[in-house]
C-alpha cells in the first residue's frame, strides 16, 4: 500500500492535469452522451487527429508573439474550425460518409510528416496522441477547464433539441427548424471539448471521457437528465479510479482512467442484460 505522503506529493505534481480531467470529464460526459444518442461516435475519433495537425503545425512554424501556451492552440484552433466547416457543408449536402474516414488518416499521417525530422516535436506529438500528465501547467489549466465546463453546461441547457435531432430529425424539420444551424452548433460544442481535451490532456483522455461514462450510463437511465447525470459521476469516479491505479502501479494516468472505464462499461451492459 502506497503511504499517504507520496498521494499528496502525486497530486501536488499533477494537480493541473486532474483538474482539467475533472472539467473534461463533466464537459464530454454531457457531450459523449448526445455523440452516442447521434450515433455519431466516428466523429470524436478523427476530430483530435485534425487538432494534432494544427499543433503540428504550430510546432513546426512557431509564433514567437503568441504567448507559449497559445502556439500550439491557435493553430489547432484553425485547422477545427476548417474539420468543422467541412462537417457542416458535407451533412447538408449529404455527400455520404468519406469524410470522416479521410479526417481520421489524414490527421494521423501529416501530424507526423509535419515535424518528422524534429526529434523533440515527434516526442510532444507522440505525447499529445498517449496523455501529457505531468506536462500540463497551471496556466493551460487556467484556460482550459472553463472552456470545458461552458461548453459542457451549454450542451446539457439545450439537450431537448439534441434529443429532438437525434431520434426525430423528420419531426424538427416539418416543424420549421433550422436543423442545419443546430447541427453546426452541436458540432462546434464537441469541436471545442475535442480541442481543448485533447490539446491539453491527449488523444486518450478526451476519447475515454466522452465514450466511457456515457456508455457506461446509458443502460440504466430511462430519462436524458438522469444519463447526463449519471454520466457526470461515472467521469468523475473513473478520474479517482485512474488516479489511484496509476500511482499503485506506477501506470500512466490516461490509460488507467481509460482501462478502469473499459471494465466498468463492459460489467454494465452485461449487468444491464441480465437484469433486464
Amino acid at each position: 500500500m502506497t503511504p499517504l505522503s507520496e498521494y499528496v506529493d502525486t497530486i501536488r505534481v499533477v494537480y493541473p492535469s486532474l483538474v482539467t480531467a475533472a472539467a473534461l470529464g463533466i464537459g464530454g460526459g454531457i457531450v459523449g452522451t448526445f455523440v452516442l444518442l447521434r450515433r455519431e461516435a466516428l466523429l470524436t475519433l478523427a476530430m483530435p487527429q485534425v487538432v494534432a495537425v494544427g499543433a503540428a503545425l504550430g510546432m513546426a512554424f512557431p509564433w514567437q508573439i503568441l504567448p507559449p501556451e497559445w502556439r500550439t492552440l491557435a493553430p489547432a484552433l484553425g485547422a477545427v474550425i476548417i474539420a468543422v466547416l467541412l462537417l457542416a457543408w458535407s451533412k447538408r449536402q449529404r455527400t455520404g460518409n468519406w469524410l470522416l474516414p479521410a479526417l481520421y488518416i489524414g490527421g494521423l499521417s501529416l501530424s507526423f510528416l509535419i515535424i518528422a525530422h524534429s526529434g523533440e516535436h515527434v516526442i510532444e506529438m507522440q505525447n499529445m496522441f498517449t496523455g501529457m500528465d505531468v506536462t500540463m501547467t497551471p496556466q493551460q489549466m487556467a484556460i482550459s477547464s472553463p472552456i470545458l465546463l461552458a461548453a459542457g453546461s451549454l450542451c446539457a441547457l439545450l439537450w431537448r433539441r439534441w434529443l429532438l435531432f437525434a431520434q426525430a430529425p423528420a419531426v424538427a424539420e416539418a416543424a420549421g427548424r433550422r436543423t442545419n444551424r443546430w447541427e453546426t452548433l452541436f458540432l462546434c460544442i464537441l469541436a471545442v471539448i475535442l480541442l481543448m481535451g485533447t490539446s491539453s490532456l491527449g488523444a486518450v483522455m478526451v476519447i475515454a471521457m466522452l465514450f466511457l461514462p456515457a456508455a457506461t450510463a446509458l443502460p440504466w437511465a430511462s430519462r436524458v437528465p438522469t444519463a447526463l447525470l449519471l454520466s457526470m459521476i461515472f467521469s468523475l469516479i473513473f478520474l479517482v479510479a485512474g488516479l489511484i491505479l496509476s500511482i499503485e502501479f506506477a501506470l500512466p494516468l490516461s490509460q488507467s482512467v481509460g482501462g478502469f472505464g473499459f471494465c466498468c462499461l463492459v460489467i454494465s451492459h452485461a449487468a444491464a442484460r441480465v437484469w433486464k
